[in-house]
């Protein structure tokens, strides 16, 4: 791609109005980072861009209220279409519980291990870029700041809490109709480096 087009554009701008209210005052341009992140990800790796526009708008899924999102998922389709609509929700996995708790990371790896099982391809083109993003922050955070800052985001903060990586790419490796292997070897590296900072800081 040689740059983003009016429908990128425009889930950014949905994504900025529906995403950013649920930014933490301290750190909202970061926040609104991640998706723009996923969709460069997913663009580098030669993604069609219905998959990059669901993959900007699945983050609004992933922070919106669980009792707001027929009426997100209502505008979200009334502006993008049904098949966007459909595969944002495929790669969705809910950071919040019922209570407006945090999900702890180690849980939604876990949830999001028995959603691989039946997502469509592009689904898990979604997840595994977001799973880079998220792993490239993590070792961002350890080189600049130090692994003691990775539970306030939410993030694995321990040697084993890594393990969960290793459960993912072995579930991207099991499925076979999903052909974005070279993802799949990204996470890898990524999650190698993280390991290897977090051990250097013991």
């Amino acid at each position: 791609m040689s740059g983003y087009s009016d429908d990128i554009n425009h889930a950014f701008a949905f994504a900025t109005k529906y995403r950013a209210p649920y930014a933490p005052i301290e750190g909202a341009m970061t926040y609104l980072a991640h998706p723009a992140n996923v969709a460069v990800i997913l663009a580098r790796h030669g993604a069609d861009e219905v998959t990059i526009v669901a993959g900007i708008l699945h983050h609004v899924l992933e922070v919106t209220p669980l009792q707001f999102h027929a009426i997100v998922g209502a505008k979200i389709e009334d502006k993008f279409g049904v098949s966007v609509l459909t595969l944002a929700k495929a790669a969705f996995g809910p950071t919040e519980d019922e209570r407006s708790n945090p999900i702890p990371w180690i849980h939604r790896k876990r949830a999001l291990l028995n959603q691989l099982l039946t997502m469509p391809p592009r689904a898990i083109d979604i997840c595994c870029a977001d799973e880079i993003h998220q792993c490239g922050t993590s070792l961002a955070i350890v080189e600049r700041l130090g692994s003691e800052y990775l539970a306030l985001n939410n993030l694995p903060a321990s040697v084993a809490e890594l393990c969960c990586y290793d459960d993912l790419l072995a579930a991207f490796e099991r499925r076979t109709d999903w052909h974005t292997r070279a993802m799949r070897n990204e996470l890898h590296a990524l999650k190698s480096r993280l390991e290897d900072a977090l051990t250097a800081e013991r």
